[in-house]
């Protein structure tokens, strides 16, 4: 099964608030998030950097379920995050 990713960095202002939403829902949904996201830090890891480049983004927080991505201010939207983790999970985890 796969992870999820988020995408951050340290001088974003945005991304504790997106990491706190993205616990919440996996939490209220009996997951943990230690063992279902991979943080990948893009002002200190180029590699990580270079994937949300690829990805077609160039600010965080992105949150990738998959092939899904969840962008910026929509990563803020707690019902954008949970409708995304659900399908995520029904789709059954893909990395």
């Amino acid at each position: 099964m796969g992870k999820i990713k988020l995408y951050k960095s340290p001088s974003c202002t945005r991304c504790p608030i997106a990491k706190f939403i993205l616990n919440r829902v996996l939490v209220t949904m009996g997951l943990d998030y230690e063992s279902t996201v991979v943080e990948r830090d893009t002002e200190n890891d180029s590699e990580a950097m270079a994937e949300l480049l690829m990805l077609d983004c160039d600010k965080t927080p992105v949150i990738r379920l998959g092939g899904s991505l969840i962008k910026e201010e929509e990563a803020l939207v707690e019902r954008t995050v949970r409708e995304g983790v659900e399908n995520w999970v029904a789709s059954g985890r893909p990395d």
